[in-house]
């Protein structure tokens, strides 16, 4: 399509590429760590790092972006983010916790940097398209890490493995500070960083942000693990349908979207989301292996399809300036789902069951669509649209 960034593109998306892979393998990781005897709860701790060291560097990193190459802010990030990668291939727990923090301050420099970077490269009409496009290379190697991970631990081992993953991000942190420079943006105060939140429209789209994405990122956790518990279902089936989902799920919240609002599709499809986590909870506490196959396939549609109309309707309704409002919205979702890869895992430990866990999400996910409903609600127009 004329008037993209290509080449911003290509080695930017290719280095997002990675780090989606880096973060989806981690649900085979979890259950090696688990195979050695480690707490369920420590386990899940990892993915809980990684989402810290996203909420700490959002705002660091934005700022960066307005004194500094948006494409260097990337690269450094990616290139945290490959250490990161490398150093989880040791294999053991101080290792893979380590690893797994700077592989979220790594990737939450890099996302920044690379959105702002395409954005301000981009024309107008088009931006939405450019950071549709480095979203969803991210989403496509988390999805495909999910689904092929541990068969290609089992083939080749977990240290090849994660070194070639490490290899794709550190591609894309060697070619972004080569691309040509962009206009920057003035520096903006640190209150501005809030105010997006202090509204219950705000607090609602960032929540949703966390049910979303947040809650994708908590599932890649425990998925490989749980299905692999379960008799009578093909992990390895089930998360490449899951990733087919996930990875459609992106294309089709834009053509529903155009249909129905942004609003009625974030609304509809959170409300969703829950009913097929709960799904979830109950095909693993009555045994029913298909039904908690259904469940995760369904998952992989609820996770993706919201992303676009979410962030068109923050950026149409928070601040102004963009970088503002991808931070709140990163920040939020972040920050409301880290506690979950942990209270999963020591819900598991404590019951036995998965079920218990995949409840809380459902709950969660629930709490936030009713939050949804009455102060954005699911009808037509949308504020700001």
């Amino acid at each position: 399509m004329s008037g993209l960034p290509r080449r911003a593109l290509a080695v930017l998306g290719a280095g997002l590429l990675g780090m989606g892979l880096a973060v989806g393998s981690y649900g085979a990781s979890v259950t090696l760590l688990l195979e050695r005897g480690v707490p369920p709860g420590l386990a899940g701790f990892g993915m809980s790092l990684f989402l810290l060291g996203q909420l700490v560097v959002v705002v660091p990193a934005d700022r960066a972006t307005r004194t500094h190459s948006a494409a260097r802010v990337a690269a450094a990030g990616l290139a945290v983010g490959a250490l990161g990668v490398v150093l989880s291939t040791r294999g053991t727990l101080a290792a893979t916790l380590a690893g797994r923090g700077l592989l979220g301050l790594g990737q939450g420099a890099a996302f920044v940097g690379a959105m702002k970077h395409v954005g301000r490269r981009t024309p107008p009409d088009l931006v939405a398209t450019a950071q549709g496009l480095l979203g969803a290379l991210f989403t496509l190697g988390l999805a495909a890490a999910l689904a092929v991970a541990a068969p290609a631990y089992d083939a080749v081992g977990m240290p090849a493995s994660m070194g070639g993953v490490a290899a794709v991000v550190a591609l894309g942190a060697a070619g972004a500070p080569l691309l040509r420079p962009a206009d920057r943006e003035p520096v903006v105060p640190y209150r501005d960083y809030l105010a997006p939140l202090w509204s219950r429209v705000g607090l609602a789209l960032g929540l949703g942000n966390m049910a979303t994405f947040g809650f994708l990122i908590v599932a890649t956790t425990w998925y490989v693990d749980a299905l692999d518990a379960t008799p009578g279902v093909s992990a390895t089936a089930t998360l490449l349908v899951f990733a087919g989902t996930t990875v459609l799920g992106r294309a089709l919240g834009g053509v529903l979207a155009a249909r129905l609002g942004d609003r009625a599709v974030v609304g509809h499809t959170m409300l969703g989301l829950a009913v097929a986590l709960a799904g979830m909870a109950g095909g693993v506490a009555a045994g029913v292996p298909v039904v908690l196959a259904a469940g995760v396939v369904g998952t992989g549609l609820g996770f993706s399809v919201p992303f676009g109309p979410l962030f068109a309707l923050a950026f149409s309704n928070l601040a102004e300036d963009a970088g503002v409002t991808l931070v709140a919205m990163l920040a939020v979702g972040n920050a409301g789902a880290l506690a979950f890869p942990w209270v999963v895992g020591e819900l598991v430990a404590t019951t036995g069951s998965y079920a218990a866990g995949f409840l809380a999400m459902s709950a969660a996910v629930f709490g936030v669509w009713w939050l949804w409903r009455s102060a954005i609600g699911t009808g037509e127009p949308a504020a700001g649209q």
